[in-house]
């Protein structure tokens, strides 16, 4: 699957993917775009979209650019442009975006903050927050006490 980068003219980047059928454990951390077909559980740092497929689930965080969710979130999203819940999709948790968009028989249970102030959130800063070893120590602790696949692409 690829995508075009809007940062630079005619370079295309290979999209991250996660694929249906396994469990995936992890830090994404990527300018690519990111589809999510199976399951994931851990933090996604993307400074571009990313697409969640109606079979798919995320325990985590996702900070993204653009998010679409077909599937379903059990964690917080912070989004610098637009968040869109297509049909039936499910978020458990706070929704932080520029602009929200939701289709029918979609739900989110936690507060949805739209501001155009968080076109400014910085993907980058919040990695650079999260990477540092207090915090990284007491995630690890959390979801890396099992043996798991570990997704780290920069």
């Amino acid at each position: 699957m690829r995508f075009k980068n809007n940062s630079k003219p005619n370079e295309v980047l290979q999209a991250v993917q996660v694929v249906a059928g396994g469990v995936y454990f992890g830090i994404i951390k990527t300018t690519a775009p990111i589809r999510i077909e199976g399951e994931f559980k851990g933090i996604i740092f993307c400074n571009n979209k990313v697409i969640i497929d109606k079979q798919a689930t995320v325990n985590g965080d996702i900070l993204c650019h653009e998010i679409i969710n077909g599937g379903f979130i059990e964690g917080n999203i912070i989004c610098r442009n637009k968040c869109t819940l297509l049909e039936k999709a499910v978020i458990n948790g706070i929704v932080r975006a520029s602009r929200f968009e939701n289709q029918n028989d979609s739900s989110v249970s936690g507060p949805v903050y739209v501001n155009k102030e968080n076109a400014n959130i910085n993907v980058d800063e919040y990695y650079e927050l999260f990477n540092k070893k207090e915090n990284l120590e007491k995630i690890k602790n959390e979801y890396f006490s099992l043996p798991q696949k570990l997704i780290m692409i920069s």
